[in-house]
């Protein structure tokens, strides 16, 4: 077994040991051994797995786990009515100011999870173990936590940084291939943030799997951003390349009809086209771009119904100013390209791209 690979991680102030590796259990009776009682958040599906039973043997052993709450698996667990059952269920098993929450399972979980620690008596240390490539690159890392309403995606939440992720691989081994899949668009959105990523990530896609290497490169880029930016001021905008869109995607498909990475994968591509559609980029830059999400297993278009409501519900986005939305696109430079933030796009290129979105393959 390869050692793990610990990723250097501060925000603001706050250190947040990140390890890309094995020997998770153990980590995690360690880490438990520091507080009162343990509250481990999963789901159901999550709980099943060989990886996830591991975990929860670790830290019944060390005699502090008070508490295993289940929430419902993916999106469904995420919400205003599951975040107070939860809360409840802590304070029935004696949870206090001292309690760690334990996150095991995947975007969901942590998002979900991590936001119940933040508010739970008003902040409470919680560990993300996440399982699957779209928490590992993404979801866990930063501090970003949240719950969704039924018009937007995480529409209320917190910063909240963990003390420690640890984020085995081996985990992935179990995971559907649809799973794996959705990870993969935020592991594209990294090579079309960084170009230098795109072989790493093409082989990857060919194969149908990330490793420690590639995963650790994805977590790397993210916490160094996070570092220069915690809060969402400038440069970590950039992280929400394709998640304008997208996230209006998940909205249309009522939060079940696409997973994450899959919605994320649209509006990668909605991001390229509409840069295109500005003159930002070329035609072969939104073909290269394309080219990882098939190999990925990703969708490039929806519906042209999905891809007219999603174009109303990103009205409700997070990153909408007075002046209306603000855009992260790519824009040709050399043979590549680099991404920016905060820019405005006209109506009509937005509506060209929403067209071609929408348009059958």
């Amino acid at each position: 077994m390869k050692p793990a690979l610990v990723l250097d991680a501060r925000q603001e102030g706050h250190a947040c040991e990140v390890r890309v590796g094995g020997g998770v259990p153990a980590r995690l009776a360690e880490l438990a051994a520091g507080h009162d009682r343990v509250a481990l958040v999963t789901c159901a599906r999550v709980r099943r797995t060989p990886f996830a039973r591991r975990a929860e043997r670790a830290l019944a052993g060390s005699g502090k786990l008070a508490l295993a709450h289940v929430l419902p698996d993916g999106e469904r667990g995420k919400t205003l009515a599951e975040l107070e059952r939860a809360a409840t269920r802590l304070l029935r098993a004696g949870a206090t100011r001292r309690t760690l929450v334990v996150a095991l399972g995947g975007g969901a979980v942590t998002d979900a999870a991590g936001f119940l620690a933040a508010t739970f008596m008003r902040g409470v240390p919680w560990v993300a173990v996440p399982t699957t490539l779209l928490a590992m690159v993404d979801a866990a890392l930063g501090g970003k936590t949240a719950v969704n309403l039924p018009l937007a995606k995480n529409a209320v939440g917190a910063f909240h940084p963990p003390r420690a992720v640890l984020a085995d691989p081996v985990a992935l081994a179990t995971l559907p291939a649809r799973e794996l899949a959705s990870g993969m668009g935020e592991v594209v959105k990294y090579a079309a943030l960084d170009p230098a990523l795109l072989p790493e990530v093409r082989a990857a896609a060919r194969a149908g799997r990330a490793g420690q290497a590639l995963v650790a490169a994805c977590a790397r880029y993210k916490l160094q951003v996070v570092a220069r930016d915690p809060r969402e001021q400038a440069e970590r905008k950039l992280l929400n390349l394709g998640h304008t869109f997208g996230h209006g995607v998940e909205a249309a498909g009522g939060f079940s009809r696409y997973t994450h990475g899959e919605a994320v994968a649209v509006g990668l591509a909605f991001a390229f086209r509409l840069a295109r559609a500005m003159g930002r980029v070329d035609a072969a830059a939104v073909a290269e771009v394309g080219d990882l999400l098939d190999r990925a297993g990703l969708p490039r278009r929806v519906p042209p119904t999905v891809a007219r409501r999603a174009a109303r519900l990103m009205s409700y986005d997070k990153k909408r100013t007075a002046a209306g939305l603000r855009w992260v696109l790519p824009r040709a430079r050399g043979n590549a390209w680099v991404v920016e933030w905060d820019v405005a796009a006209p109506d009509g290129a937005v509506a060209a791209a929403v067209a071609e979105i929408g348009e059958a393959p």
